[in-house]
């Protein structure tokens, strides 16, 4: 399952726009090789990829072959403890700030739903940048677009792949709204990003850009159970249906 096919709010760029970028992760994968094969002390990461024949849509296109791509440290060298080093061409995000190790119980209330939201986001990045999701599907029901997402990104970062920008960031949008028939709550809410690139290590790279802004705008549904908010679906409707 890749990224196409759980991110249904996001827009695919065009096949040529992939293929543009592989000669970059050919190169930065290629300098992580070197680095690599060139220290004995900097602990330089030894996760590779084997050379693949498979290439993005626009990739098949021509007879060029999808490049190796090597998974070494954003930046060309490992960061310092406690320094933050955001994705490149290199590799993954480093010392990205952990999120709470737990849920937190809030009050049923606005300002509760507010602040599990908070927390969510905090772990939801998380996960995008380091492939550990752990945290994030706390907060989420198995049954919702974001836990699928979850598990292609933990299948990803398990191969050997990465995402390069991706983050996520939401607006409220309306008052949290309490659904006497369903026995849960909505709210609507705004999804701002820009860009992402996921990094596949056999060099296809799917890259994806917020060009259109009609499906930014959505409904979370949420249950509360015991002090717990928790998302449990999303979509364009007042009514949660199964997704």
């Amino acid at each position: 399952m890749g990224p196409e096919s759980v991110l249904t709010r996001r827009a695919l760029l065009s096949g040529g726009a992939l293929f543009s970028l592989t000669g970059l992760l050919a190169a930065c994968g290629q300098q992580a090789a070197n680095e690599a094969a060139g220290s004995t002390s900097s602990g330089a990461p030894s996760e590779t990829a084997s050379a693949s024949a498979a290439a993005s849509d626009a990739a098949s296109a021509s007879a060029t072959p999808s490049p190796r791509v090597t998974r070494g440290y954003s930046g060309g060298s490992k960061a310092p403890d406690g320094e933050y080093r955001k994705a490149d061409g290199y590799g993954p995000a480093q010392n990205v700030p952990k999120p709470r190790n737990e849920p937190a119980q809030y009050p049923e209330n606005e300002e509760g739903l507010i602040h599990m939201m908070e927390d969510w986001v905090v772990a939801h990045n998380y996960g995008i940048q380091t492939g550990d999701c752990s945290y994030a599907k706390k907060y989420v029901s198995e049954s919702t677009e974001e836990y699928k997402f979850y598990e292609y990104l933990e299948g990803l970062y398990q191969r050997g792949g990465w995402v390069i920008e991706g983050l996520d960031s939401y607006q409220q949008e309306s008052i949290p709204v309490y659904d006497e028939k369903q026995k849960i709550y909505r709210m609507k809410i705004r999804v701002f990003w820009s860009i992402a690139m996921y990094i596949e290590p056999d060099g296809k790279i799917t890259k994806q850009a917020n060009t259109n802004k009609d499906d930014d705008k959505f409904n979370f549904f949420f249950s509360y159970s015991n002090g717990y908010w928790k998302i449990i679906g999303s979509g364009d409707g007042d009514e949660l249906k199964d997704e």
